[in-house]
């Protein structure tokens, strides 16, 4: 999140646009994975099919485990290339659905491929460990590097779990869990609903989005490449931001709030909290912002090379239009009691501040 908060800054405040070539070079996540064998061979249910996207053959096999949580117990998963959706259960258990798919170009070949990837489940106490293991390089089925083995998890945990879940690709989602939550994949959405204690939401290559949530922590939820989206969300403090996409906020209650995208426009609907701080900045995108009837704030809004209109009664209202010979819009002014501070920065895109 530091790292895209601080590449977007540094292009919001540069004073040319060929600050944003840099990006791509600032940018990059570095994925470590360790890959191991296990030896338990689970009791499983196989299905035949096709995969009609290429005339591949596919198979699958499932299978669950119940473990025991506790009411505030700790549920981590580790996964490599499938789904992960875990929903709030009752009791102190957890119930653990394991669902394996392999694609090959015969029926013969993706049985094989089955057993070659294993899930480990190991139960510590009130913690229990989820990995997805797949064969070391030198044991590799027929010198193959590629394993076609997806693992999809269906889980149902007690809602005081406290729960991370980690996939290089595949969506996570969690619904209704009340513990602190940690979701972060390379290449896949994620989505937090009706969530109490929300932490860390990341992806590289996907969209976020968090909706009718009333969390007692701070939300950070940052991507490269997708959109990020804050719905009916209440929190102490937000940080949202993205490279490439939109950010949308609607109905969201928070004191601070940093909301940034590098190419994408910036949507907040909504009031402010007394007292709060609200930072928005888009490079090359627009922001637009809809407010609630009676929200008080001080705002500054700027753009080098867009328009920043608004059609709210602003008092001490200053706008220029150039500054150093150089063309550039700026906004400055007091909308009602001014209880909470907004600021506004975009490179190329247009501000408007509106009513609700």
């Amino acid at each position: 999140m530091r790292q895209i908060s601080v590449a977007l800054t540094a292009l919001l405040t540069a004073s040319a646009p060929a600050a944003a070539q840099q990006v791509a070079v600032q940018t990059h996540v570095a994925v470590r994975t360790e890959i191991q064998q296990n030896q338990q061979r689970p009791t499983v249910r196989v299905q035949p099919g096709r995969d009609r996207r290429d005339g591949r053959e596919e198979q699958s096999e499932t299978f669950k485990k119940v473990v025991r949580l506790g009411g505030n117990g700790q549920l981590d998963i580790s996964n490599i290339a499938g789904d992960i959706t875990i929903v709030r259960g009752g009791g102190n258990e957890a119930t653990i659905e394991v669902t394996k798919v392999a694609r090959a170009q015969t029926i013969d070949e993706a049985k094989q491929l089955l057993p070659l990837v294993q899930v480990e489940i190991e139960e510590r106490g009130n913690r229990t460990e989820v990995r997805t293991l797949y064969p070391q390089q030198e044991n590799t089925y027929r010198n193959r590097r590629n394993i076609n083995v997806a693992v999809h998890y269906m889980i149902t945990a007690p809602a005081g779990t406290r729960l991370s879940a980690r996939s290089l690709t595949g969506n996570l989602s969690a619904t209704e869990i009340a513990g602190e939550l940690s979701l972060i994949t390379t290449s896949g959405n994620v989505q937090v609903t009706r969530a109490r204690s929300v932490g860390s939401v990341k992806s590289t290559s996907g969209s976020i989005e968090v909706t009718d949530t009333d969390s007692e922590t701070p939300i950070e939820a940052s991507t490269i490449s997708g959109n990020v989206t804050a719905r009916q969300v209440k929190a102490p403090s937000m940080e949202l931001a993205t490279v490439s996409g939109n950010v949308s906020l609607t109905d969201v209650q928070c004191r601070r709030l940093e909301a940034q995208s590098l190419s994408g426009d910036v949507e907040y609907v909504g009031g402010f909290a007394k007292g709060g701080r609200y930072e928005i900045n888009s490079h090359s995108g627009n922001v637009r912002l809809s407010m609630t009837p009676g929200t008080g704030f001080e705002v500054e809004a700027n753009s080098w090379s867009g328009k920043v209109e608004t059609e709210l009664q602003i008092s001490g209202n200053h706008n220029q239009d150039t500054q150093s010979g150089r063309r550039s819009k700026s906004l400055r002014g007091v909308v009602g009691d001014g209880n909470a501070v907004l600021e506004i920065t975009t490179f190329s895109g247009n501000v408007w501040i509106g009513k609700k």
